[in-house]
């Protein structure tokens, strides 16, 4: 199995799964995944990644024990799944600090160009009539450009609700510890 798979499923052992989860969705999921099947790996005393996961699956003392560590390396970890986001951040300071003006506005003009034409491609797929061999195609862009254009330009300028879903998850945590 791949990196992924093994790490979605220790994620569903150790009841991380939504904060694996979403670590994994990331541009860097490969290397996240990669680094929590590494820390099963080395909790286990090695062998192969399945077989990390099979000795896991079967002692509930160390997918505790797993969970624990992945909380407590839950920045290194957050930091590597979520550095893209920070590094374009940086490029934009750097870019503010030239003289040149078409530099400094770039990023305000590429999200005002996508916020423009996200709104003119939904007024025309409301508005005007679409072959019926065209609305998959329509529905498809649609989604494409809510999911992914409106969605990063949102976290580029204001942030993400992943502080919010960590607290949300401290508080689920610490829940489960006062139920056991």
């Amino acid at each position: 199995m791949d990196p992924i798979t093994i790490a979605l499923g220790l994620a569903k052992l150790t009841g991380l799964d939504k904060k694996i989860g979403s670590w994994i969705g990331g541009d860097n999921g490969s290397k996240v995944a990669s680094k929590v099947v590494d820390m099963a790996q080395t909790l286990t005393n090695g062998g192969s990644p399945q077989e990390a996961m099979n000795r896991i699956q079967q002692s509930s003392a160390l997918q505790q024990e797993l969970r624990q560590t992945i909380l407590n390396r839950e920045k290194e970890l957050d930091d590597l799944a979520f550095k893209n986001t920070q590094s374009a951040r940086n490029m934009q300071i750097q870019a503010l600090n030239q003289d040149d003006k078409f530099s400094k506005r770039f990023i305000y003009y590429y999200a005002w160009f996508w916020s423009v034409a996200t709104v003119i491609y939904i007024g025309c797929i409301t508005f005007l009539t679409i072959p019926d061999t065209a609305t998959r195609f329509a529905d498809t862009i649609l989604g494409f450009i809510l999911g992914t254009v409106v969605a990063s330009i949102l976290n580029f300028f204001f942030g993400n609700s992943r502080d919010n879903s960590r607290r949300n998850e401290i508080q689920d945590i610490q829940q489960s510890l006062k139920e056991q």
